[in-house]
């Protein structure tokens, strides 16, 4: 790990460093090796602990662990009790996710109050397999990054990873040799999430046919995103020149197609980037695909409808960016016997199953209901969406902020509701979990969502 933490220069002499503690194994033994080690790296160590509060007695007894071993190993130690559970039964969401917002809230808080300039994960070498599997399989990018970084930027400073160059083997190896106490979290045992499941069946596989698999591809995800550093600062450059304007994203198309491919793809995961401006937007590689397409052409005008009410719009060779006008202003819309009218580049029609229109670019959303009135509206105050995976309804005002939808539009979003409040659809962001792409026994109405062709 020293070798690692020299040819990386994760951290300075002198610096303070925070470093997450759960009271696992990964995070036991890096703060005991750390522990050990600051005299000779000449750093300060703050430990953080955070209780979730969703296993009772047990976690909380994993907090008096990490306070006590911290105590003994003379780390200053951080801990916290998050009240996850209220937390998401007050505004819903995944379990998981929430639990990771509030733990990296919480780092930062503890970053400035320690004047801390670096972040300590435990991550290593078979989470970052984990971590590549996942965004393999639902096809996200990452600002173009393959897997986790070994350090990037956060909050005031860097986040690092120093065990990325280890497996959970070694650390287990480690932590017998000496003697390092820890706790098992039963919740790494659960089937219930997608990393827990490709822990326990695709990553022993991978084992199986080569021990050291995580490792390759650990090292693998160094060299990709060492190239891909290089490649970004070039895209960077590159777009930098192109642009237009500095007032608005103004690019000519022509300009753009004269560089390889390689650039182009960075090129408008920067511009998709720049328009969204950390607003929580999945850019897939549909999306920027799509984008990337319309940047081939120079002949005629055509629209591009984005995520979050953005169009991108290309005028012959000048392709530019901006907020699609087309926001419901609180009229209401009977969408049980007509078409609504255009929202967010799209039309709807609430239809008996059976009675599905032959449309181009449309999308069937089945569902079973009693209601017969389904109207598209603006939101209203106490309106509530319950979303896939969730045991209550989320508020629709926690959604926006979530989503970062700006506070002024927020009240002139426009939703699709069944009867008097269920919603059903928050066009542009979410659908309920009772809509389904595929036809049920059960289901017996059909929501229409057809996207509106603006290519002239």
């Amino acid at each position: 790990m020293l070798a690692y933490h020299t040819k990386h220069g994760l951290f300075e002499t002198g610096e303070r460093l925070v470093i997450g503690v759960s009271g696992g194994i990964d995070s036991m033994v890096l703060l005991y090796f750390l522990s050990k080690k600051r005299h000779q790296l000449g750093v300060h160590l703050t430990a953080v602990h955070i209780d979730h509060m969703l296993r009772g007695e047990q976690s909380a007894q994993d907090r008096r662990f990490v306070e006590q071993h911290c105590k003994l190993w003379e780390v200053p130690c951080e801990s916290f009790a998050v009240p996850i559970p209220a937390i998401l039964a007050e505004n819903g969401g995944n379990t998981q996710s929430v639990c990771r917002e509030e733990r990296y809230r919480i780092f930062e808080q503890v970053m400035e109050k320690t004047g801390s300039t670096v972040l300590i994960t435990a991550h290593h070498a078979d989470d970052q397999l984990e971590t590549i599997l996942m965004e393999g399989m639902r096809g996200s990018l990452r600002n173009g990054a393959f897997g986790m970084r070994i350090k990037r930027p956060f909050g005031g400073g860097m986040l690092v990873r120093p065990q990325l160059a280890v497996t959970k083997a070694e650390i287990a190896q480690y932590a017998e040799l000496d003697k390092v106490p820890y706790r098992e979290d039963p919740s790494n045992a659960s089937d219930t999430y997608t990393r827990n499941r490709i822990r326990k069946t695709i990553v022993p596989a991978m084992a199986q046919e080569n021990p050291r698999a995580s490792l390759h591809f650990s090292e693998l995800a160094e060299q990709i995103n060492e190239d891909a550093a290089f490649l970004q600062q070039l895209a960077e450059q590159t777009l930098k020149e192109l642009l237009l304007s500095g007032q608005e994203l103004l690019i000519s198309a022509e300009s753009f197609r004269s560089h390889p491919s390689a650039l182009q793809k960075r090129m408008v995961l920067l511009l998709l980037n720049y328009l969204y401006d950390d607003k929580r937007v999945l850019i897939t590689s549909h999306l920027a695909e799509q984008v990337r397409e319309l940047l081939q052409s120079s002949s005629g005008t055509v629209f591009l409808h984005l995520p979050q009410n953005y169009m991108m719009i290309r005028q012959y060779d000048q392709v530019f960016f901006e907020k699609s006008k087309e926001f419901l202003q609180r009229q209401r819309a009977d969408i049980g016997h007509v078409w609504s009218p255009p929202v967010l580049g799209s039309r709807y029609r609430v239809v008996p199953v059976g009675e599905e229109p032959e449309a181009e670019n449309a999308v069937f959303w089945y569902f079973h209901s009693e209601e017969t009135d389904f109207t598209l509206r603006g939101r209203e105050p106490g309106d509530r969406i319950l979303l896939a995976g969730m045991n209550q309804a989320k508020k629709l005002a926690r959604l926006m902020i979530d989503e970062k939808i700006p506070s002024q539009q927020r009240d002139n979003w426009p939703i699709i509701v069944a009867g008097t409040n269920r919603v059903l659809l928050v066009p542009g962001l979410r659908t309920a979990a009772c809509l389904s792409r595929t036809k049920r026994s059960e289901d017996n109405r059909v929501l229409v969502e057809q996207c509106i062709d603006y290519a002239k």
